[in-house]
């Protein structure tokens, strides 16, 4: 079985631990989804964790369902707003196989979220932190994340996708795709009309149009 463990608080890391070993698994036996379960008999570098299942596959692919109090696999009729369904129409519902909320010994992935953490750190999980690349929209989150009053303007804030490229680590910089897009739309107008070089060009080439019209009307 694999473990997919997450931190919290969140800190942008995640990974994914494989064990061969069934024993080490068993104490996630027979819990339900939403439960804690400590991690010391999974092994030495968890002791003192706590863990929280939210999920997880079975061999076959099918997800983990909250509320389906069963450790197999089940046939339900899913609509709109309900988990491990998405509808493609309005109104649409469709019947669909997923798996029970308990855990059993033929699930492939179980997704955990660290509760309590540890004496030791997990290499590559609890030790590094990753940047977010998104900020929040809410007004009242902004106000919390840049730690904000209510008469301070959250329009002010720098709050923006970052796109970073590995062949510059210092440097921030938009997509080549979206370049691409925007300046697409601007090719068949600048080719049609490009602006005069200068004010005075302008208006020279103004007063002549102007002085053609007035000659055409007296002719």
């Amino acid at each position: 079985m694999k473990l997919n463990i997450v931190p919290t608080p969140a800190n942008g890391s995640q990974k994914l631990i494989e064990i061969d070993d069934e024993r080490r698994v068993r104490v996630f036996y027979e819990k339900r989804m939403g439960q804690e379960v400590p991690g010391d008999s999974v092994g030495d570098e968890f002791k003192g964790y706590v863990f929280k299942i939210t999920g997880g596959n079975d061999k076959q692919g099918f997800p983990m369902k909250q509320g389906v109090l069963l450790p197999t696999r089940v046939k339900l009729l899913l609509s709109k707003g309900t988990s491990c369904y998405r509808p493609r129409r309005t109104g649409e519902r469709k019947r669909k196989s997923v798996r029970g909320c308990i855990v059993g010994s033929d699930l492939a992935v179980l997704s955990l979220v660290v509760v309590k953490q540890g004496e030791n750190d997990i290499a590559g999980l609890t030790d590094t932190t990753h940047p977010k690349r998104l900020g929040p929209k809410r007004a009242t989150k902004i106000r919390k994340f840049f730690g904000l009053t209510k008469d301070d303007d959250v329009r002010l804030t720098r709050n923006q996708r970052l796109l970073w490229f590995a062949s510059t680590s210092s440097a921030v910089r938009f997509s080549p795709r979206v370049r691409a897009r925007r300046h697409t739309p601007r090719l068949p107008r600048s080719r049609d009309w490009s602006p005069p070089a200068s004010a005075n060009e302008y208006t020279q080439l103004l007063a002549k149009r102007v002085a053609e019209e007035k000659s055409k009307r007296t002719e």
